[in-house]
């Protein structure tokens, strides 16, 4: 709810009645790179052009609500290992052992259940010419396929490689005038070209890795076959089956008052609406080179400083 220039409090839905909760200094909208920019749209801030679609009345015209959105994209390969490795699926043995573990886990809070079951990572350079890493690995002791959707009986490993510095941008754009539909989400992924080269390499590079010698024990077939020697078959597979790694940041950009698609400055406070600030990872400018988590984390304690000082 905004009267003037000024965000005085919020109006929700409880069931189907509308109700308003007022604020006594500000409000902060934390709802993330996605609930961010469609409340701030929903509220009359954001591109003109694209509130009158949906007869929302302009209270700011801030053309970059919305834009800049980064996510991590992920692409996994995976690769069958007999049941009697400590791997978690889907088979008899894997079933008692995964009983077992539970009540290993009840009597000495240890063992197999207590795994994160993305057990290792790592920080990789593409090429000894690049200066710090561009590619992130994540290894699973678990068959990933269409994030867990798409089940398989069996065991099996698999590894993750993520472009860390993406160059391409999608958009949050609303669907609806009504809060409760959720917004339009593209995040336009491998839109520039050099994301998909670099993430053929980093696919090659984890490949390499998992079938050297260590794995050579355990290491079954591959479940979506791909050749190191096939450059153009590993980037169809990208374009088919490549996905978010959940770290979607910038729909609500932090930056200077010359910076067209800025939205919040360095105080995370709205331009042009007093009480109101992004307080979430969609007012980071670039995405980080690793996990949101802990940064967003930080925004966080910042921001409260932020607010307990009066700035």
């Amino acid at each position: 709810m905004i009267e003037g220039k000024r965000a005085r409090g919020v109006a929700y839905y409880h069931g189907n009645h509308l109700e308003q909760v007022r604020a006594r200094r500000e409000v902060l909208v934390a709802a993330g790179a996605f609930g961010s920019p469609q409340l701030l749209m929903l509220s009359g801030i954001g591109a003109t052009h694209e509130l009158q679609k949906f007869g929302i009345p302009v209270v700011k015209d801030l053309w970059g609500v919305g834009k800049n959105l980064q996510d991590h994209i992920d692409y996994v390969q995976t690769w069958r290992v007999p049941s009697h490795t400590d791997t978690i699926g889907v088979s008899l043995r894997g079933s008692a052992k995964l009983a077992n573990a539970m009540l290993q886990w009840r009597g000495k809070r240890s063992g197999l259940i207590t795994s994160s079951i993305a057990t290792a990572g790592a920080f990789m350079r593409s090429s000894p010419e690049v200066a710090i890493p561009d590619l992130q690995l994540v290894f699973v002791i678990a068959i990933v396929d269409n994030h867990a959707r798409t089940m398989h009986l069996g065991h099996g490993i698999s590894c993750h490689v993520d472009v860390l510095r993406p160059y391409s941008r999608g958009v949050v754009t609303l669907n609806s005038p009504d809060p409760r539909i959720a917004p339009s989400i593209d995040p336009k992924f491998l839109a520039d070209e050099r994301d998909l080269h670099l993430l053929v390499k980093g696919g090659q590079m984890q490949q390499r890795i998992i079938e050297s010698k260590p794995f050579d024990s355990i290491r079954g077939k591959m479940l979506y076959p791909a050749s190191l020697d096939d450059p153009e078959g590993m980037a169809r597979d990208i374009r088919n089956r490549a996905d978010t790694q959940y770290h979607p940041v910038g729909t609500c950009k932090m930056g200077p008052d010359s910076d067209p698609l800025a939205v919040v400055d360095a105080q995370l406070r709205v331009k042009g609406i007093a009480g109101l600030r992004v307080v979430d990872a969609s007012i980071m400018p670039t995405l980080i080179g690793g996990n949101t988590n802990a940064p967003t984390i930080m925004i966080a304690e910042k921001a409260a400083e932020l607010i307990r000082s009066g700035q």
